[in-house]
Formats: structure tokens, C-alpha cells, sequence
């Protein structure tokens, strides 16, 4: 495994982890983040999907098949 895909691996794996515990903390306290401003848990979890979206691009390698052809390449 190369470095590329061992960084890409442990940047999908920390999104999934901290995405459940912002799942688990929200169920706690009744809802994520804030009416009034912008909260860190809601900030978090927009780190976590793009950690979740981004990582497995490094950890695979290749653009996922439907976005190639909206692509057109």
C-alpha cells in the first residue's frame, strides 16, 4: 500500500468515526447544531463528509464511475 492510499484509508476511516460520534452526540442532546449560530458539531460535520467523500478518492484511487461519464471523459 502506498502512501497515497494509506492517507486516503485514514482520512475515510476518521470521517466515519467522527461522523457516528456526532451522530451519537446529536441523538444526546436532541439535535445538531444551532438555530441561532454556527455550532462546532455542525462544523464537524461537514469536515466529516467531506473526509468521508474525499478519502476514499486518495485511498482507490479513481473517480467514482458515474462521475467520469457526467464528465465526459
Amino acid at each position: 500500500m502506498d502512501l497515497k492510499s494509506a492517507t486516503g484509508a485514514v482520512i475515510t476511516i476518521l470521517g466515519l468515526i467522527l461522523f457516528l460520534y456526532i451522530i451519537v452526540d446529536g441523538v444526546q442532546k436532541g439535535a445538531i447544531g444551532s438555530k441561532d449560530e454556527v455550532s462546532t458539531d455542525a462544523l464537524l460535520t461537514i469536515l466529516a463528509w467531506f473526509m468521508i467523500l474525499g478519502g476514499p478518492a486518495l485511498w482507490f484511487g479513481e473517480t467514482p464511475a458515474i462521475i467520469k461519464r457526467k464528465a465526459g471523459r
